[in-house]
């Protein structure tokens, strides 16, 4: 097994090189990465934060650091293994070193910025609870951003897989979150010829017996706050001859705006396509609302093509969106 230790003064050639290597192996040395790497007491150590160092039969094999973000919050990051000790637990070893101590420093969250490119570091992080949201930060090469909560405290919105039963719950959530969201902005007609004729038992019911469609509800302390439903559907023209599932529905209700059911209904999605091995998630939305294409940016997702969407007797312009998983 590994031996972690906490890093000392003669341990920096090795953690410059270990990041530098797989840096420049698949991406390029930003102007941040230089400067903490050749000075990680000055830029991570002094700052609040740990670096840990990792050792197989008495040779360094890897590093990773800990990083004082705000109180409360440390960035996991600067892992990197030495290519020839890659596959022996040198990097769970290390990340779970790095938890054990953040939590010891009374963290209650740990975030991190990767590429899903590096599709051995995202497993092991997602199987450490590290959860995706949306992507923020300084580095340019990131786009994935992950969390994990680890002060305990029980998350007030759960997400589980709704069941025929909760149809008459989705019928009633369907047409107060779509009403909050685009009444003032359309016609009582064309909501009113909308809404029955797609937020009712009997299409919903229709909707369950779908192949390959699931809905998600979203609760806060069991009160159904927002659903989403994901279906692989017949793919838009841009997305022809690859393996792609579609976000069809996905609302909270407006009290819940930005306070996290919407972030973890997209990760509960997102997670489901992964599982299936979909190579993309896409998704339509109106090009008017401005709120939720913000939302969709943050989260990765790209405008590739367009359609139109019938909102009663209103031809609406929908943006079709991509995002490469």
């Amino acid at each position: 097994m590994p031996e972690i230790v906490e890093y000392a003064t003669h341990h920096q050639p090795w953690f410059e090189k270990f990041n530098r290597d797989w840096i420049e192996k698949y991406f390029w040395m930003e102007p941040i990465d230089v400067e903490v790497l050749q000075h990680p007491e000055e830029h991570i150590i002094k700052k609040g934060g740990k670096i840990f160092m990792a050792s197989v039969d008495r040779q360094i094999a890897g590093t990773v650091a800990l990083k004082y973000v705000s109180p409360g919050v440390y960035e996991f990051t600067k892992m990197a293994v030495e290519e020839r000790f890659r596959g022996k637990q040198v990097g769970k070893a290390l990340a779970e070193a790095a938890i054990v101590k953040a939590k010891e420093l009374r963290a209650h969250k740990i975030i991190l910025y990767s590429n899903t490119i590096l599709t051995p570091a995202i497993e092991l992080y997602r199987k450490l609870g590290f959860r995706e949201v949306p992507v923020d930060g300084p580095y340019k090469r990131s786009n994935i951003k992950m969390e994990l909560v680890t002060d305990g405290t029980p998350d007030p919105v759960t997400i589980r897989t709704a069941t025929q039963e909760d149809v008459p719950t989705l019928v009633e959530l369907g047409i107060r979150t779509f009403r909050e969201s685009f009444e003032e902005m359309n016609t009582p007609e064309n909501m009113k010829l909308y809404l029955d004729s797609t937020f009712t038992t009997e299409k919903l019911s229709a909707e369950f017996r779908e192949p390959n469609a699931v809905f998600f509800l979203a609760c806060e302390k069991e009160i159904p706050v927002g659903f989403a439903k994901v279906r692989a559907s017949k793919t838009p023209e841009g997305l022809n001859s690859t393996r792609a599932i579609e976000i069809e529905r996905i609302y909270v209700v407006r009290e819940q705006i930005g306070k996290g059911a919407g972030q973890k209904l997209m990760q509960t999605c997102l997670d489901l396509a992964r599982q299936k091995r979909y190579e993309f998630v896409w998704l339509g939305v109106w090009e008017h609302n401005a709120r939720a294409l913000r939302f969709y940016k943050k989260w990765g997702f790209e405008h590739f093509s367009q359609h139109v969407f019938m909102l009663g007797l209103d031809a609406q312009t929908d943006l079709l969106m991509k995002k490469k998983l």
